[in-house]
């Protein structure tokens, strides 16, 4: 075996070994010792203890006074977020097949994951030429059309840690301060977010925010597909779909919550 290979068969093996402790963490009634979490799975204490710490500096365990430790709640905002995707998702789903026939591109439904967007489902065109989206991918908020109508809509408190986090990753992308300030003015007057290539130089996009019941922006649902097809007119002409997808979407989640 290489050494780059029994490197990555320590950290799985390691990965493999923290999630156990903290599965059993998670299952526990009552917070555990090392020497207890060490019994039950019956691994050495020192790595046990090792672990924990990390565990404990990832924030998703805690240590009590007794020194004994339990899962922290971090784990339940995870499982909460989870399902309130998959929620969205599903009520989501019929715009986003209305979309797909009235564009025929593949489209994709996001929400913010901090300072990027995660797409969180997709429906492919059946377009030979397209652009390829995974769930669970995540891309800069300040470059790609579901993150830039997200960011738009939740201005006020993710403007510094958007501008923090740009990069340029083509010629059209945003890096300018000021520039990103006059874009998100211009989605909000527009009600929708365009990119030209600026995340990826052979992929265009345009997307269109979904509000809670309570008006905010939650989640995000476009388009995306290869410049040479979405032209900056192609995308002028699709627009009022991608606006009215969006409207049916935020439609499907405020009845949910009436």
């Amino acid at each position: 075996m290489t050494e780059r290979g029994e490197s990555t068969e320590r950290v799985d093996s390691t990965l493999s070994k923290g999630l156990q402790i903290l599965e059993t963490l998670a299952a526990s009634p009552k917070p555990l010792g090392i020497t207890e979490i060490a019994a039950q799975l019956s691994m050495n204490k020192s790595n046990v203890h090792r672990l924990v710490k990390t565990l404990c500096k990832m924030n998703y365990a805690a240590q009590e006074p007794d020194r004994t430790y339990r899962a922290s709640l971090k784990l339940w905002r995870l499982g909460t977020a989870l399902m309130s995707h998959q929620r969205i998702a599903g009520l989501c789903v019929s715009a986003m097949h209305g979309l797909v026939q009235a564009t025929g591109e593949s489209v994709h439904l996001s929400v913010i994951e901090g300072a990027h967007v995660m797409h969180i489902d997709k429906i492919d065109s059946d377009q030979t030429v397209r652009a390829y989206t995974e769930r669970g991918e995540t891309a800069p908020l300040h470059c790609v059309a579901s993150g830039k109508v997200l960011l738009a809509y939740n201005y006020e408190h993710l403007r510094d840690a958007a501008i923090q986090s740009m990069i340029r990753f083509t010629p059209r992308t945003i890096t300018d301060p000021e520039a990103l300030d006059a874009e998100m003015a211009q989605i909000r007057k527009l009600g929708y977010a365009r990119n030209t290539g600026e995340h990826r130089a052979d992929v265009a996009g345009i997307a269109a925010p979904v509000f809670a019941l309570g008006g905010a922006a939650v989640a995000a649902i476009g388009i995306s597909g290869p410049t040479q097809r979405l032209t900056r007119q192609r995308i002028r002409e699709i627009a009022p779909a991608v606006v009215e997808a969006g409207r049916a979407a935020s439609d499907a989640l405020s009845a949910s919550s009436a």
